[in-house]
């Protein structure tokens, strides 16, 4: 896999929900999503639609309170096997408690999409107008048991027989993570890594097996930009999900990474971590307000020569190549700040 920027992999959006904002940095992101479909998928998606071409779908015509409340993440691609390669968009959704409600937050997502295709094409005549095929797909690693098999119609379920022709009817794509077994989960290195995290975060089973986690990411034939990023993003993942310390995800990283000679990555990795932790520190703290002061306490504690250090990790990415863009995405200092250190 070539080099890339990691301002590719910047999400266009933050959600807040821990568990979207992972997976729409990382499955539902076109660099990992075709191979993590391809191997948790229906294999009707396989078939059909060209998952090796997933571009990110246009979403500005979407607030973020929409975003929140409606799509996880949109994709675009191609039919397989079409004369035509009439386009694809794919909706992205994930789950962590069984909905079947999600078909109608779905639903908005299509027509909001739909609509601005046809704004777009300058509104033609209906038979101009050359519309995407949605395809709705929801992620789901929750504990409880889901069959995942979601129709429209069944939200409906005193809908007269006359009149099923005249209500919409559909069905979405569920990809039940608890289906999969570990130690056997399908995928590359890096798609095994994003689904075990999802799945032991919900599990309770994170933070015990975080070597695993990150061994896969070690494994992964991937470039050091990326490497660093879905390192982090996991990281960031535990913290926010179940609360794992600095200290357990520095420690695994260090041990993983050190054992796989990637050593001349780990203070990168672990610097711009302690000062994600820090970030992620505050906002635990403000959430919890002045009542809860003891993760602020955990917080200050972090804080402690932050500052005095911050100047040192910045040098030490410099030396290892980072641009100063990449160090500015990695520790949300500003480029002047970083320009000015030598």
């Amino acid at each position: 896999m070539g080099l890339i920027e990691t301002d590719k992999l910047k999400p266009i959006w933050r959600p807040t929900n821990p568990h979207d904002r992972f997976c729409r940095r990382t499955a539902f992101h076109p660099m990992y999503a075709s191979d993590f479909l391809k191997s948790y998928g229906d294999p009707l998606l396989k078939k059909y639609v060209d998952l090796d071409n997933l571009q990110e779908a246009p979403t500005s015509h979407l607030s973020d309170e929409l975003k929140e409340l409606i799509l996880d993440a949109a994709l675009t691609t191609r039919l397989l096997k079409s004369p035509s390669l009439s386009e694809v968009y794919c909706h992205m959704e994930h789950k962590s408690k069984p909905s079947r409600t999600v078909a109608v937050q779905l639903l908005a997502g299509v027509g909001f999409s739909l609509r601005f295709r046809w704004l777009q094409s300058g509104r033609p005549e209906s038979s101009s107008f050359d519309p995407p095929i949605p395809l709705m797909i929801v992620v789901y690693n929750g504990v409880e048991d889901w069959d995942g098999e979601i129709w429209f119609q069944d939200l409906f379920p005193d809908l007269p027989e006359e009149l099923r022709s005249f209500v919409p009817q559909f069905q979405v794509f569920v990809i039940n993570l608890r289906r999969f077994r570990y130690g056997g989960l399908p995928g590359r290195p890096e798609t095994q890594a994003i689904a075990e995290s999802m799945m032991r975060t919900t599990d309770g089973t994170f933070i015990d097996h975080l070597p695993g986690i990150f061994t896969h990411v070690a494994e992964a034939d991937l470039s050091e930009p990326l490497r660093l990023d879905l390192t982090r993003s996991i990281a960031s993942y535990g913290t926010y999900s179940v609360q794992a310390t600095a200290e357990q995800i520095v420690d695994t990283i260090t041990t993983v990474f050190k054992r796989k000679e990637f050593s001349t990555m780990i203070e990168t990795i672990t610097n711009s971590y302690v000062l994600e932790c820090i970030a992620i520190g505050e906002a635990r703290g403000e959430a919890r307000g002045e009542a809860r002061g003891e993760a602020r306490g955990e917080v200050r504690g972090i804080e402690i020569g932050a500052n005095k250090k911050q100047a040192e990790i910045v040098r030490n990415m410099k030396r290892k190549g980072l641009s100063v863009k990449d160090i500015a995405d990695l520790t949300g200092l500003v480029p002047a700040e970083i320009e000015l250190l030598d």
